[in-house]
């Protein structure tokens, strides 16, 4: 029902004083008298009857004055920009569904999951011109501004997937696709909303009189123990899982490479509400560790592992020395696979088995004998390593005490100047890949021997130097020094192992690693295990997700599994607490007396009457000139 009208401009109605002088001017005007012809007499025989018809001449004759007087009477109250409140279904218009497709969605009771329930409202809140918004971690707009029958086509379409929430900017977004406009937004969810602004603030924020915001809430009762967390290494890695119910559970863990089960746990018990950690060796390739027995949540009982192409670099360790620290910790490393040769030859390492010495990542030159000594390195030797680092190889060369005296063919990264034979102290002044082991005891060892060098053009120091004391001011000189060459790359390392107690440290095997790793650009680990919800910047190419495949620039890791793009694979998981935990009270409670969703919208409009009455006016004017035409009057 409509309101009584009311008015926007009241002082608009002083424009009624114009009724005064037009009543004054109708009354004023000159009456007919009556006057008696005799010749006529024998019209009074019919006074009696035309006495009936008197109130219809009457009104025949002031009809001029009533449409005069209300084209008057409107035109004074349309200055008075009148208004009346009319109910108006703002769904008629535009309808903005946000459908929550996050992990926790998947949850299922009795069969039935809570995406499947925020689908079948969906369909029927589709109203107007229909814009979809999917909440995942980051909002995607799905559909803007269609019509109910492709709305439906886009919803029958849509999947859950496995990220966190955001529910807060998804209806950011919604507010400005409506911009001005009036309609309504719908929230499908379970409230668990992980990510974002609060939920409950942004729509108290965005509600108009003509922006209606309303929420479903589709959470239902589930239990779940899930994978929270993991911490994948190139050796050794460890899930962490969760019991988010209030009793004891009882889960196994299986892993599988290749769909085929490798190995699997004891059972383990889980206390409520606790966390329990399981090892395992990282296995090579891809693989999949599973949580048994399934749950009301499948996505979280899944963490998917991938691991670089390479996990080994093959180095080769030319020396004429016997067992050393060195070769000790190069054959410690799990990430190494170790080949010893002792000059003259190269071809044939000390367990008598053949190799190519230029096949290798990296090319280790430690304490060799000179040329013409005995079983010195032969001519041409270094003359076939530089070709090698040039055609993409790596080369690592040690201090010894004759350096200064071989020819290594100019690809040392540094000039040598002096052996020093003063006690320093080795030091890192930047934290990097390499010397990362050593930021907390940044002077991590002493020697009393170390080369003095000066770093080529275009050489830089790898953050490592050494302080002679008895200088003053204390002088540092680099320890290692690093530069590229053409396709390959070269390192010099000063620090005499025999000299030094550096050898005989956890840390020196961990520094020759990293060094290695840095030199032949090994591939982090860490660098191909993701959180879902990752966007990946990448050249145009056909991508291989866990569900299809398709070419693009920039790909959403939205689904948990493996993804495949230039020419590597890689995983992604959920790995997200707050959204595992599917048995919390949602955000948002449902309301005890709701309005009806799903059928009309009503609000009222403030419906202005200016440009009606104006209009009727007009069409008053227009009655009065053919009145008056058809008087004879004109």
């Amino acid at each position: 029902m409509a309101e009584i009208a009311g008015v926007m401009r009241p002082i608009g109605l002083l424009a009624l004083i114009g009724l005064i002088p037009f009543i004054i001017l109708y009354l004023r005007r000159p009456k007919p008298k009556d006057q008696i012809i005799p010749s006529l007499m024998f019209i009074m025989q019919d006074q009696q009857k035309s006495k009936k018809y008197a109130f219809f001449r009457r009104l025949v004759h002031s009809l001029l004055f009533l449409i005069q007087m209300i084209i008057i009477l409107g035109l004074a109250i349309s200055a008075a920009a009148p208004f009346v409140k009319l109910p108006y279904d703002v769904t008629l218009e535009n309808t903005v569904l946000i459908i929550d497709v996050s992990a926790s969605m998947q949850a299922v009771e009795n069969g039935v999951s809570r995406f499947n329930m925020a689908m079948e409202a969906a369909e029927d809140s589709l109203s107007g011109r229909n814009t979809i918004i999917l909440a995942e971690n980051t909002p995607l707009i799905a559909l803007e501004e269609e019509s109910n029958d492709v709305a439906m086509d886009v919803l029958s379409k849509i999947k859950p997937k496995a990220t966190a929430t955001n529910l807060g900017d998804s209806l950011l977004l919604a507010k400005d696709i409506l911009g001005d406009n009036p309609g309504r937004i719908v929230v499908f969810s379970d409230f668990l909303s992980t990510d974002g602004p609060d939920v409950k603030v942004v729509k108290t924020a965005i509600t108009t009189d003509d922006r209606i915001v309303d929420f479903v809430d589709v959470s239902n009762k589930a239990n779940n123990v899930g994978i929270i967390k993991s911490e994948i290494d190139k050796y050794t890695s460890r899930i962490y899982i969760k019991n988010f119910n209030p009793e004891e559970k009882t889960i196994k863990i299986k892993i599988y490479k290749d769909n085929t089960e490798i190995t699997s746990s004891d059972p383990i018990k889980i206390s409520p509400k606790s966390i329990e950690s399981f090892v395992f060796d990282t296995v090579s390739g891809t693989a999949k560790v599973e949580v048994t027995p399934s749950d009301s949540l499948a996505v979280d009982n899944f963490v998917y592992i991938a691991t670089p192409p390479k996990l080994k670099n093959n180095v080769l360790l030319i020396t004429n020395e016997k067992t050393t620290n060195l070769q000790l910790a190069l054959e410690s490393a799990k990430d190494i696979h170790l080949n010893v040769v002792n000059p003259p030859v190269l071809t044939v390492n000390t367990k008598g088995e053949k190799i190519n010495p230029y096949k290798h990542d990296v090319i280790i030159v430690y304490k060799i004998n000179n040329v013409n000594k005995k079983d010195g390195i032969l001519p041409g030797t270094f003359q076939d390593i530089r070709d090698y680092v040039k055609k993409g190889g790596n080369l690592i060369i040690t201090a010894q005490d004759d350096i200064a005296q071989i020819n290594m063919e100019g690809i040392e990264p540094v000039k040598i100047k002096s052996i020093v034979s003063d006690m320093s102290t080795i030091c890192v002044d930047s934290v990097n890949e390499i010397t990362k082991i050593f930021k907390i005891d940044e002077c991590f060892t002493t020697t009393s021997k170390y080369i003095e060098a000066e770093a080529k053009k275009d050489s830089f120091n790898l953050g490592i130097y050494s302080s002679n004391r008895k200088s003053a001011p204390p002088k540092k000189d680099s320890i290692i020094t690093f530069q590229k060459l053409e396709k390959g790359k070269v390192a010099f390392y000063g620090i005499f192992d025999e000299a030094s107690d550096f050898k005989t440290l956890p840390s020196y095997p961990i520094l020759w690693d990293s060094l290695i790793n840095f030199m032949a650009g090994a591939e982090d680990i860490r660098d191909f295990n993701f959180k879902t919800g990752r966007i990946a910047a990448i050249n145009e190419q056909k991508v291989t997700t866990p569900s299809s495949s398709y070419t693009t620039s920039k790909l959403l890791m939205d689904e948990a599994g493996i993804y495949e793009y230039d020419g590597k694979k890689y995983a992604a998981n959920l790995l997200d607490d707050k959204e595992s935990d599917i048995a919390s009270s949602a955000s948002v409670q449902k309301q005890e007396e709701r309005e009806q969703l799903l059928g009309k919208t009503e609000k009222e409009r403030d419906f202005n009457m200016e440009f009606a009455i104006i209009l009727l006016a007009f069409l008053l004017l227009s009655t009065e000139i053919v009145y008056i035409k058809l008087r004879g009057d004109i």
